[in-house]
Order: C-alpha cells, then sequence, then structure tokens
C-alpha cells in the first residue's frame, strides 16, 4: 500500500513538470514563429521605405523615422533571442534562434545602410545597401529553409466570412 501511494504520490509530483515542459515548447515555439514573421515584416518594410525614398513618395525625416523604428525592434528581439539562446532548449530550438540572431543582425546593419543612403543618396550608398539586402535575403532563405525540415504546424481553420 506504502508503494501505491508513494508512486501516485510521485506521478502527481512529476506531472505538472511535464506539462511546464510542453508549456515551454509551446511558448517558444509562438516566440520563433512570431520573430521569424517580423523579421519578413522587417524585411519588406525597409524595402519599400527604401523605394519610396527612391520615388519621392516618402520625405526623408518619415523614412528616417521609419528605419529607426524598425531597427531599435530588431535590437529589442534581438535581446531576447540571445536571451532565449542562454537557456536550456533543443539542438533544434537553439538552431532556430542562431539562424534568427544572425539574420537579426544583418537586418541592422541594413536598416543602418539605408540611414546612411537616406543621408547621403549617394551611389556607394545606395550599393551598401542593396548588398545589405541581399546578404538578409540569403540568410531569410536559410530560415525558411530550416521551416521546411521540420513537421507542418497545425493552422486554424479559415474564418467562415471568406469560405
Amino acid at each position: 500500500m506504502k508503494r501505491v501511494i508513494y508512486l501516485l504520490s510521485l506521478f502527481l509530483l512529476l506531472s505538472p513538470l511535464k506539462t511546464w515542459g510542453l508549456d515551454q515548447a509551446v511558448f517558444l515555439n509562438a516566440f520563433g514563429e512570431t520573430a521569424t514573421a517580423y523579421l519578413n515584416d522587417s524585411f519588406l518594410l525597409l524595402g519599400t521605405t527604401a523605394d519610396g525614398f527612391v520615388a519621392d513618395i516618402i520625405r526623408k525625416d518619415t523614412a528616417l523615422e521609419i528605419v529607426r523604428n524598425v531597427q531599435r525592434r530588431v535590437r529589442v528581439i534581438r535581446a531576447k533571442l540571445r536571451a532565449v539562446a542562454n537557456t536550456r532548449i533543443s539542438d533544434v530550438d537553439r538552431q532556430l534562434i542562431g539562424l534568427l540572431d544572425h539574420s537579426y543582425a544583418c537586418m541592422d546593419h541594413q536598416a543602418w545602410a539605408l540611414v546612411q543612403y537616406i543621408n547621403d543618396k549617394s551611389p556607394d550608398a545606395a550599393r551598401r545597401f542593396e548588398s545589405q539586402r541581399t546578404d538578409c535575403l540569403s540568410r531569410i532563405k536559410k530560415i525558411s529553409e530550416f521551416y521546411s525540415t521540420l513537421p507542418p504546424s497545425p493552422e486554424l481553420p479559415e474564418p467562415l466570412s471568406t469560405r
């Protein structure tokens, strides 16, 4: 009888630990997917801002404000990626966090190159920005390739209004 009570007690004590591990995995997955989505959005926003500035659709002060806001958010997310990397996570999660960190570093450099172009409008600054843009795109593609090796994530069904 003591063994049964002991085993039951042990089972009840360990159950929350298993649940906590599952919760941590869900949160880490959500964080990784959200960080990936914002990386893509940042890339597109910087490119759209550059294109709008070159076409004289976006004024210099507005373009600088957009780029600096992107750069600030990129740095905040990068700090969070590093905090996550310093915790106990699986090798697969560590690989994704590493890919995201390198991509966000690239995005920070791309934002800096765009600020330089907006201020100078020189051919050299334009080439630096385009070079960074190409480098960041290749890093984003590596993340996409990484996700393609994983089993598909469950999706919510489409809303009734779109059916």
